[in-house]
């Protein structure tokens, strides 16, 4: 089913299928990606729980869950819903625990405030013993033009060193690309035809994508994620912004227990915790 929420700014459609926006409209213009060219027909993916090619291994048993987990493939329930906000939720199942053997409720709030769009991860566990997730997002931003027209611009000074990560290696190969050091960098269209730009720990807590000399697009704060991504399906006027809190499996190293993997969170019994970013349209 899909569900509208909007203000006097933005108008944003949300699917219950992986609780996935499918549209966002500022002043009647799409700004969510619609596969014109049939590159990748993904808009807003939730990853849950975990981001990546990561395996999920719980000590000496390794659990058959795909790249990003399993929320962006699910059906979520409405829990409630306004004219500006709605909140939908996935829990435990049968078909979960093939997967991820925790009971667990995730709750993905979207809330409009002018020309913003907050989107909360909320983790509860309701069993009585520890449960551990990563979470992230994959929102696509529509450009007007080639993804080296743009850039990526943050309030710190960064060190653009972008890990190498393979598909066919499930994984992060161990090298990396240095493009500088700064508070801004261009995409780099050669690279991203058939890589990912990934930062690790980054300083910044907010970055801007602009025009390189012109218009602005977005504007996104994700605190509380270390990691944060730029994609670009190939040939696309899109780019992709996505905040993780944990990265793929460095494949030249034994892959080891996903408790222990960076960027894991650990919830106790009736604990829950709560990551957000806001997305400002620009």
């Amino acid at each position: 089913m899909i569900y509208q929420i909007k203000n006097e700014i933005l108008t944003v459609e949300i699917s219950s299928f992986g609780a996935e926006m499918v549209s966002v409209k500022k002043d009647g213009k799409e700004r969510l990606w619609q596969n014109e060219n049939g590159s990748w027909d993904g808009h807003a993916p939730i990853l849950f729980p975990k981001c990546g090619d990561c395996r999920f291994i719980l000590g000496d048993k390794e659990y058959p869950m795909g790249a990003h987990g399993f929320a962006w493939v699910s059906e979520f329930k409405l829990l409630e819903k306004g004219e500006d906000f709605i909140k939908l939720a996935l829990s435990a199942s049968e078909e979960t625990k093939k997967v991820y053997p925790y009971d667990f409720l995730f709750i993905a709030t979207f809330s409009l405030d002018g020309a913003k769009l907050k989107i909360d991860y909320q983790t509860v566990n309701p069993s009585n013993e520890p449960i551990y997730f990563a979470c992230g997002s994959h929102e696509t931003f529509a450009i007007d033009g080639e993804i080296d027209e743009f850039e990526a611009v943050f309030p710190e000074t960064e060190e653009f060193i972008s890990l190498i990560h393979t598909s066919e290696a499930r994984g992060l190969t161990g090298e990396s690309v240095d493009f500088g050091t700064g508070k801004s960098v261009r995409f780099p269209k050669d690279f991203m035809e058939d890589n990912t730009l990934i930062f690790a720990n980054v300083k910044s807590k907010e970055v801007e994508v602009r025009r390189i000399g012109g218009e602005r697009v977005c504007k996104v704060w994700f605190d509380g994620f270390d990691n944060l991504l730029f994609w670009h399906s190939e040939g696309s006027r899109m780019v992709c912004v996505e905040p993780w809190l944990n990265l793929p499996d460095l494949t030249t190293q034994p892959i080891g227990d996903f408790r222990q993997k960076a960027g894991v969170q650990k919830l106790e019994p009736n604990e829950t915790k709560t990551f957000t970013h806001t997305i400002e349209y620009k």
